[in-house]
């Protein structure tokens, strides 16, 4: 791809091609990543990061200053246990054929079980409704949280966003129905559960998130999907548990 901007002259006799702002966002020139916003902010936070963490620190607080503790920040806090890797002998087996039936079950076990944790309130975002494994985890958790005595406000809270995604609609009615047929009959005096779904144009909700009381934090690049990540021809995909700061 090419693209021209409007202060490059072209010689004479060369095509002119009209330039759109778009395009110019699309293909910066070398030196765009050294100009900056001209408010540069600085987080407390931010110290002792690693190199990696120092260079998206830096883009962050010299072209997205406007935004700081709105749509980014900095903190701090532990990962609990290992990096959840599925498959877990993606870097280890060594043949390349499927790995056994049946594996990797204990990551939407995991999942489930973050999810039961909850005592307050329990955000949850991915790109689609879970399903399969994943769907069963799901109300299992939501049937052990209706076992404990009400939260936050007299319920406990449960929020779930997932993406709208063109040509995959999420029905939140039916997803909803799903989520809590198997409740007890005073479930919807334990919790108070609200399922959405967004879209803007051709952009929509990829986040992969469960945050739970503001203290246990799930995410990375995971998504709730049986087929995908359970079964034949597996997806190499990568996610972790902290907690702290970052929940």
């Amino acid at each position: 791809p090419c693209c021209f901007y409007p202060s490059e002259e072209k010689k004479e006799g060369e095509n002119t091609v009209a330039n759109m702002p778009l395009f110019k966002f699309l293909f910066k020139r070398g030196n765009d990543d050294d100009e900056s916003s001209g408010e540069e902010i600085e987080d407390a936070s931010a110290g002792d990061l690693s190199y990696v963490g120092t260079a998206a620190y830096d883009v962050l607080r010299r072209h997205h200053n406007h935004h700081h503790k709105e749509l980014w920040n900095v903190t701090k806090g532990k990962m609990v246990g290992k990096l959840h890797a599925t498959p877990e002998d993606a870097f280890t087996r060594t043949e390349t054929s499927d790995p056994p039936a049946g594996h990797d079950t204990w990551f939407p076990e995991k999942i489930g079980e973050i999810i039961a944790r909850t005592e307050d309130w329990c955000d949850v975002m991915s790109l689609a409704p879970p399903d399969g494994k994943f769907m069963t985890a799901f109300k299992k958790a939501l049937k052990e949280i209706c076992s404990r005595p009400a939260g936050f406000g007299g319920r406990i809270v449960i929020r779930m966003m997932f993406g709208n995604i063109v040509g995959m609609p999420v029905n939140c009615n039916t997803l909803i129905r799903e989520l809590t047929k198997d409740l007890p009959y005073d479930a919807s005096s334990k919790i108070k559960l609200w399922v959405g779904s967004w879209r803007k144009g051709v952009s929509w909700n990829h986040a992969k998130i469960i945050a739970v009381d503001g203290r246990h934090l799930w995410t990375g690049g995971h998504n709730f999907w049986d087929k995908h990540y359970l079964r034949q021809s597996p997806v190499n995909d990568l996610s972790l548990e902290m907690e702290g700061g970052p929940a």
